[in-house]
């Protein structure tokens, strides 16, 4: 058996556990919109890759439109994300191989590590991305496929800061009498 024989294809197809429930994040969870967004985006590229013909990627596509209704999420919402994930246009580039930058085959990715503040969600970074890119090669650094990416850490809120100040008050009265007469 060759690899170049023609005769012989591998089919791929989307394998579901029968007893799989598919709780997906509620449409009324505190995730934003975004990250909603980008989540079912990215299961249907992932579909797209794994189903070989587009039937079968429309079957799936249905039977996940029907999951996410469940769940709450709004017909039109949806309709927009699932119309931006065409079949052939996605096919084309989900297959490729993703470009390695360095020798251990993973991507070159620089975090600026951020505490959120819901003024910056609707703020473009792109800008900022830019300007690091610039700033790097102009002082030899950087290259054209440097990538960036924010991650954003939830910011210290009074319940946290007092959680703290009782667990160092009881730490310090457990401490006090169980000392030693």
């Amino acid at each position: 058996m060759s690899a170049a024989n023609p005769q012989f294809r591998l089919v791929t197809s989307v394998y579901q556990k029968t007893l799989n429930a598919y709780l997906y994040i509620p449409w009324n969870s505190c995730h934003s919109n975004d990250s909603k967004r980008a989540w079912v985006k990215g299961e249907l590229i992932r579909y797209v890759r794994i189903c070989p013909k587009e039937s079968d990627f429309a079957k799936i596509q249905t039977v996940f439109m029907v999951r996410l209704r469940e769940r709450g999420y709004p017909g039109r919402w949806l309709q927009q994300i699932f119309e931006e994930i065409k079949y052939k246009v996605e096919r084309l580039t989900a297959l490729k191989p993703i470009a390695r930058d360095n020798a251990t085959g993973d991507p070159v990715l620089h975090v600026l590590k951020l505490t959120h503040n819901p003024i910056w969600d609707g703020l473009d970074l792109n800008p900022l991305w830019r300007e690091f890119n610039e700033t790097w090669k102009e002082f030899g650094m950087g290259y054209p496929e440097l990538q960036f990416m924010a991650s954003f850490k939830k910011p210290h809120a009074l319940g946290d800061r007092l959680n703290t100040i009782n667990r160092e008050t009881l730490n310090t009265y457990h401490t006090s009498i169980a000392a030693p007469v």
